[in-house]
């Protein structure tokens, strides 16, 4: 006799109702050796989740997967999962359980997945009696209650279409069936298309070209008049509305062809459309195609194409890897055999000693770094081979924050919003949207903070709001607890809880092991970057036979030679949660997919014009520099107090500014030297760690669609602009008081000349430091640089030495700004007219000819030098970019 497990207690609100006879019978499940009996009235659910009535674990089993429900003469079997319920091979939504002839049904969770024997028996009957025979009529979902059949039903001809919402909560069936592509998502609505039969030959007058009525009105709403096109998009005048802020207002259009079938055809939209994961902008659309529209699937289904079925990725989608495999240039193995099976709404904790390749496979779940072997799959989808258009579902969260620290949290989020939503969204749509992400992650009393002022938690709280803001449905997070007090990190844990709850997938890699019973799955990485255990965190302990988790990070280093993987792999554990994998869609009738190769990742969807991008990123980067009082007031107060230093050199009274400047004997020789590398330090120091200091923010907004030139540029105008002033500054407050030069050579009036050459100098400088920042990657190590640069400025700028017939120096200072901006000052003041040389110089320098086109062209290589950085600037931020992808 198979154990009778203990009967759980009815869910809040499920009590049967008092005073009213009980006829049905009791409910019997069975699986493998285990035995629930239901009495009747009380319903129970079944699943792999721990709180479920009958748990049956098994990787293609959901977390609630069947719900049974009492009737007054039996029972209501209604499937809550993502792989379906099956008997006898055929897949079921609902179905009825009453007195008949069937004396025992078998339900298989999934397509050959485990199965659970279902009987009914007489209440009070002996277990060893025969279970009561049943009858269980399919019950067509239109029969549900409150709901309507989402299934597609061949369309009529001319008749309206209805919009119909699945009244069930989470994903629901494959409409396709069994052998079609697969509809991970939840059903939203079903649009009905006329026959896209083309004519007959017959007698009969020719007909019009195939027409289409979609109703996005409540019902009793006169039906749409006829159109040959279909138009989609977020706006309400639109035939099928996609509510979204990731759509454009106008997005897609169904255009018929003219012989009975659809094209679709994108409408310029900034975030694209896909069609089986490549983005299109034409293209004939027949049944079988999966079409990518912000978060919603569409596929033409029904007879002959009549009907367009609408799905919206709500976040609740399984997760797979299969054995991935990562190796450095070297042919060092990072990750080796990596695999798992996350279903969805799940919270997976990524934990294991330091070195095992956590961020490694961060970076490869994410296709930002991707496996040299092996699968990802999203909702049975190839990551790598859809990943233009899956990356807009995935939100990722690095260690060091994506935020700008000077910044409110409501102003930090609204620039995100700005860049990440197409440019058609109203500012009251982002307010909405981002009132909506403050409010679920409880910042609300912090909207008006600034994040440099928050807690180490709240902070975190605000990097995942900029990534809740388009809706991911994966949200993947590196070490999001690091240097948190014991108490934040709790918090931080249970939030990610409740964002997992709420119906999202989240993997967070953390070194923290306090909290990880909140956590669904525990992916345990060994050296070597093995699995050495996937399932339940509360299992780990036991399955290596220690008493906490220290123990066992020192077990795998003590052991650091044993194969964990293998281990793994041959244990019930790993068959237990992980299995053999399910067979993923096969491509679509669009395109062909080659064998894996390695190839160049296409640009990220642009949600504006690089124009549009600019103008948000240098607005931001202003308001950064306004809220950021210290860098402000250094900005302001280094032109001042270099021109002040300037003015404490000896000074003889009787020369001219120019006689001064040129270094005649009797007066100072380094006036002019001091204006040039002044102005050489203020330009590099103003922006020798703008950049290394933004890497993690650049390197997010790049993988979302940031145009690399919109974001140079804004750094580029906003601190020319701001160096160039501080160029002036120095150039009048250091001339002032000095009499003039003796005469120009382009401009006029030789001061301007001077304040030119000064100018151009610092703009040329920043353009240096922008370079250095791209290139390093520790904001620290920008100060030693900068010394560098200014030692390396003064030296060869020729102001103390001559070094024209120096070959390798003379090579060398063509790089350096302040080489070209002592030529532009020397060639106004004319160092070589006078009787001879001065000293300390003892041979000519072309470059300081007192005459147009001397000048010219000193500001002419000027302005090439900072072209030039401003390139390698460019070409050092290409490093961040997603690396080369597998397509397949």
């Amino acid at each position: 006799m198979h154990p009778v497990e203990p009967v759980p207690r009815p869910a809040a609100g499920r009590r049967p109702a008092r005073g009213r006879p009980l006829t049905a019978p009791q409910l019997e499940l069975t699986h493998g050796d285990r035995r629930l009996v239901v009495p009747p009235g009380q319903p129970v659910t079944i699943g792999r989740d721990e709180a479920a009535g009958f748990q049956v674990v098994h990787p293609l089993v959901s977390r609630v997967h069947v719900e049974l429900r009492p009737l007054p003469t039996g029972w209501e079997l209604i499937d809550h999962s993502r792989n379906g319920v099956f008997v006898a091979g055929e897949r079921l939504q609902q179905l009825r359980l009453s007195p008949g002839a069937t004396p025992r049904l078998t339900l298989a969770l999934g397509h050959g997945g485990p199965e659970v024997q279902v009987a009914l028996r007489a209440v009070g009957a002996d277990p060893g009696a025969p279970p009561v025979a049943m009858a269980a009529p399919l019950v067509p979902p239109a029969a549900r209650p409150g709901g309507s059949d989402p299934r597609p039903v061949p369309a009529q001809p001319g008749a309206p279409p209805r919009v119909r919402h699945d009244p069930l909560a989470g994903p629901t069936p494959d409409d396709a069936g069994a052998d079609g592509p697969s509809r991970q998502g939840r059903l939203s609505a079903v649009h009905r298309l006329p026959s896209a039969a083309p004519p007959s030959a017959a007698a009969s007058p020719p007909e019009p070209a195939p027409t289409a009525r979609i109703a996005t009105a409540a019902p009793g709403t006169p039906p749409a008049t006829p159109a040959t096109r279909i138009r989609i998009g977020r706006e309400t005048d639109n035939d099928v509305v996609v509510s979204d802020l990731l759509v454009s207002r106008h997005h897609a259009e169904l255009r018929s062809d003219g012989a009975g079938g659809w094209e679709l055809i994108d409408l310029g939209s900034p975030n694209g459309t896909y069609v089986d994961g490549r983005r299109i902008h034409r293209v004939p659309l027949r049944p079988g195609m999966l079409v990518g529209i912000g978060h919603a699937l569409f596929h033409l289904d029904g007879a002959e194409g009549g009907v367009l079925v609408e799905r919206e990725d709500a976040g609740a989608i399984a997760f797979r890897a299969e054995d991935l495999v990562v190796r450095t240039p070297k042919g060092r193995t990072l990750l080796d055999r990596v695999g798992f099976a996350l279903e969805e709404k799940s919270l997976l904790a990524v934990v294991g000693p330091s070195g095992a390749g956590k961020s490694t496979l961060l970076r490869a779940l994410t296709g930002f770094r991707p496996a040299d072997q092996g699968t990802v799959t999203y909702a049975d989808r190839d990551l790598y081979a859809d990943y233009d258009e899956l990356r807009q579902r995935i939100g990722l969260v690095p260690q060091d924050d994506i935020l700008h620290p000077q910044l409110t949290v409501r102003r930090a989020l609204a620039y995100a919003a700005r860049l990440r939503f197409p440019s058609d969204t109203t500012e009251a749509e982002r307010d909405h949207r981002i009132d909506e992400v403050i409010g679920e992650l409880g910042l609300t009393d912090q909207a008006e903070q600034r994040i440099d002022s928050l807690s180490g938690g709240q902070r975190k709280r605000t990097s995942v709001a900029l990534e809740l803001l388009t809706r991911p449905s994966l949200l993947f997070l590196d070490e999001p607890t690091s240097g948190l007090d014991p108490g934040l990190d709790k918090s931080v844990m249970r939030t990610l809880r409740g964002l997992a709850d709420d119906g999202r997938t989240v993997v967070v890699v953390t070194h923290n092991v306090a909290n990880l019973d909140v956590c669904d799955r525990l992916l345990l990485l060994a050296p070597g970057g093995t699995v050495a255990y996937f399932g339940p965190p509360r299992e780990a302990l036991a399955f290596f036979g220690v008493p906490d988790f220290a123990d066992l990070f020192l077990l795998l280093e003590r052991e650091a030679g044993a194969d964990w993987g293998e281990r793994f792999r041959r244990s019930a554990v790993a068959e237990r949660y992980i299995g053999t994998p399910p067979p993923t869609r096969a491509p679509g009738a669009y395109g062909v997919r080659t064998p894996a190769t390695t190839s160049a990742p296409a640009a990220p969807p642009r949600q504006q014009s690089a124009l549009a991008q600019f103008a948000v990123l240098a607005r931001r980067y202003l308001a950064v520099i306004g809220a950021d009082r210290q860098y402000t007031i250094f900005m302001v107060a280094l032109p001042l107090l270099l021109a002040a230093l300037s003015h404490a050199l000896p000074v003889d009274t009787g020369l001219s500014l120019a006689e001064q400047l040129r270094g005649v004997p009797g007066a100072p020789q380094s006036l002019l030297m001091v204006f040039v590398v002044g102005a050489a330090l203020m330009g590099s120091a103003a922006s020798i760690r703008e950049l290394v200091k933004e890497r993690e923010i650049y390197r997010r907004e790049r993988a979302i669609g940031l145009s690399r030139a919109a974001y140079l540029l804004s750094k580029v105008v906003v601190l020319g602009v701001i160096t160039g002033l501080q160029g002036l500054v120095l150039g009048v407050l250091g001339t002032l008081g000095r009499p003039g030069p003796d005469e120009a050579v382009v401009l006029g009036d030789p001061r301007v000349e001077i304040l030119v050459a000064i100018a151009a100098t610092t703009i040329a400088s920043m353009a240096v430091g922008l370079a250095v920042s791209a290139w390093i990657d520790n904001a620290d190590r920008g100060m030693p640089l900068l010394v560098l640069l200014a030692m390396l400025q003064f030296i060869l700028s020729s102001a103390l030495l001559q070094i024209q017939d120096s070959p390798v120096l003379a090579q060398l200072s063509w790089l350096v700004p302040a080489r070209w901006g002592f030529a532009l000052g020397a060639s106004t003041i004319g160092v070589r007219s006078g009787p001879g040389v001065p000293p300390p110089y003892t041979a000519a320098e072309p470059l300081w000819d007192h005459d147009a086109a001397t000048w010219m062209f000193d500001l002419a290589a000027l302005a090439g030098v900072t072209v030039l950085f401003v390139v390698v600037t460019a070409l050092l931020l290409r490093r961040l970019d997603p690396r080369a992808r597998r397509v397949g």
